[in-house]
């Protein structure tokens, strides 16, 4: 008799000590849902020379970097200023993004280098980016034709 009462005591403790063990876990601070920015962006080649040719072109090769990786975003075309725009959404904690383009093409044999400009610091509860890119195209002599990007515009929502 005296060993049931033992064993009904142990188990009623142990239980208690369950329970009492989920609901501290359950009551530790859950971390704050995270949120995602969704990236507005415009790329644009304001000078450009594709074999020689040197009126407004689109970009070619543009690539959208950022940290952590993402995917590769699908570029409209906007006719009346031969740029490109995409909306991407950002990964979770996203903290940089980058653009990367190329204003020229077809010259032999130094040949032609894509160019890219950055974004650090994007701010945290960050929802929404409007950005926009500008590129440019000019030879490095003797060489190359070099492609300089630059980010003409930013905003956060």
């Amino acid at each position: 008799m005296f060993a049931a009462t033992l064993v009904r005591r142990g188990l009623a403790l142990g239980s208690a000590l369950v329970v009492t063990g989920t609901l501290g876990i359950v009551g530790l601070a859950q971390p704050a849902a995270a949120t995602t920015a969704v990236l507005h962006a415009t790329v644009d080649c304001v000078s450009s020379n594709h074999f020689g040719d040197i009126r407004d072109w689109y970009p070619s090769n543009v690539r959208l970097s950022t940290s952590p990786p993402s995917a590769t975003p699908g570029l409209v075309a906007v006719p009346a200023t031969h740029a490109f725009q995409f909306t991407q959404t950002l990964p979770d904690g996203a903290t940089s993004m980058g653009v990367t383009a190329l204003c020229s093409s077809g010259h032999y044999p130094y040949g032609d280098f894509s160019g890219s400009a950055n974004l650090t610091g994007i701010p945290a509860g960050t929802t929404g980016i409007t950005a926009s890119w500008a590129c440019s195209a000019a030879p490095v002599s003797p060489g190359p034709w070099l492609t300089n990007c630059s980010l003409r515009s930013v905003s956060f929502s």
